[in-house]
């Protein structure tokens, strides 16, 4: 009889053991649950993401693999101004603008051939501002009113004049313009994000926004200091764009017709900018005017309590100063970072998918010019070199990143 109670215990435990094991791993394997709302507002789709991503903080794991730059070659020298971009074979396109050219180099990082040259013809260079490659492989470059279009063998295609002054843009279906147009106005620079025909005459605006300008001294300068609400666009995935108010958790996606197909939202509270914030932010300002070689030569020497009298902070942070896309379409809400941390170089990110589901916070140490195929693209100054150098890392963990819900 005891043995007979000694097996029955031990089978007892064994099936305990196993509902433990199972129960465990049902667990593990559980799909996290959305909590979020999707509504129609004005027969748009608009989805309300809940304040917690939905799979929670990941760190990028970055591991450098490539670097160009190099002031023994004039083709690898590159100077103020520096944009990049990456086409679908993973050629490196830079925007050299204080030479007026592009540069093409292979995945290798070896120059393949420039693009480009100072004039004001088309397919020559003024004031070379942006670059981006559409969805169609094409180099398309921004040069203030103007847009160049290159194939990628450097044949000029186009050549477009805007009426207003752009600063970011991207082709849709049609080949309409949709763009982030900046012009002067007698309280600052007013922003607007707009519809332009494939000639570049206005078509639609759908927000328009304005930078204040502030008196520094004896010189006026439009506002954009870290703290400044602004109004942000990005070039998207398949001839499209995004754009916010960072000050209003709201992204507005574009189709492809350049119309708002979607609205993303994030429930978040305002968070109020602390005194030791403004603090630390003015005293940085005092410090960069005080020892810095001022571009003004009339500019006289400014206190610290001028300063504070000249930019007038509003009560709470933006949510976000930058926005940033990837080839899938993932989107990369750049946070506000701290002025007082002593982690200002970790880089903190909203991310979202594609459909608009807020699904990671994400955090690098650096800040990105451009992520593609798993990759990070940054433009940085090698103290070392003493010259620019665009430095391409690896994302270790890419694969483990989930794009949907």
């Amino acid at each position: 009889m005891g043995r007979m109670m000694k097996i029955i215990t031990n089978c007892l435990m064994i099936l305990f053991l196993l509902f433990f094991i199972v129960a465990a791993e049902s667990k593990e394997n559980q799909k996290p649950e959305w909590k979020g709302k999707i509504e129609t507002e004005n027969l748009i789709k608009v989805i309300k993401n809940p304040a917690e991503p939905l799979y929670g903080k990941v760190a990028f794991d970055l591991e450098e693999d490539l670097s160009i730059g190099n002031e023994d070659d004039d083709h690898y020298l590159f100077y103020k101004d520096i944009d990049i971009a990456v086409d679908s074979l993973g050629s490196i396109y830079v925007l050299d603008s204080a030479n007026f050219r592009i540069q093409k180099f292979d995945k290798n990082g070896h120059y393949i051939l420039t693009i480009g040259r100072k004039g004001q013809g088309p397919g020559e260079f003024e004031q070379l501002t942006n670059l981006f490659i559409d969805n169609k492989d094409q180099i398309c470059v921004l040069d203030r009113r103007m847009i160049h279009v290159f194939s990628g063998d450097g044949r000029l295609k186009k050549y477009i004049v805007v009426k207003n002054p752009i600063s970011l843009f991207n082709f849709t279906e049609h080949g309409n313009i949709v763009a982030k147009a900046s012009t002067p106005a007698p309280e600052g620079i007013k922003e607007e994000i707009a519809l332009f025909s494939p000639e570049g005459k206005p078509l639609k605006i759908f927000v328009t926004s304005s930078l204040p300008r502030v008196k520094m001294g004896n010189v006026e300068l439009a506002e954009g200091d870290v703290f400044t609400p602004r109004l942000l666009f990005v070039p998207w995935f398949k001839g499209s764009a995004i754009y916010c108010q960072s000050s209003e958790y709201k992204l507005f996606f574009l189709d492809s017709l350049g119309q708002v197909g979607l609205i993303v939202q994030k429930e978040e509270v305002p968070e109020a900018i602390t005194s030791k914030e403004k603090k630390e932010y003015f005293r940085q300002i005092y410090e960069s005017f005080k020892f810095s070689k001022s571009p003004f030569p009339n500019q006289k020497s400014l206190s610290l309590s001028e300063i504070e009298k000249a930019f007038a902070l509003p009560k709470y942070k933006p949510f976000f100063l930058h926005l940033f896309t990837d080839d899938e379409g993932n989107v990369y809400a750049w946070r506000i970072p701290s002025v007082t941390s002593k982690q200002q170089r970790i880089a903190e990110f909203d991310f979202f998918s594609k459909e608009g589901y807020y699904l990671y916070k994400i955090t690098m140490p650096l800040l990105p010019r451009l992520i593609k195929a798993g990759y990070v693209y940054q433009v940085r100054w090698d103290k070392e070199k003493g010259v620019d150098v665009i430095k391409r890392y690896r994302i270790k963990n890419w694969n483990q990143i989930k794009a949907g819900i």
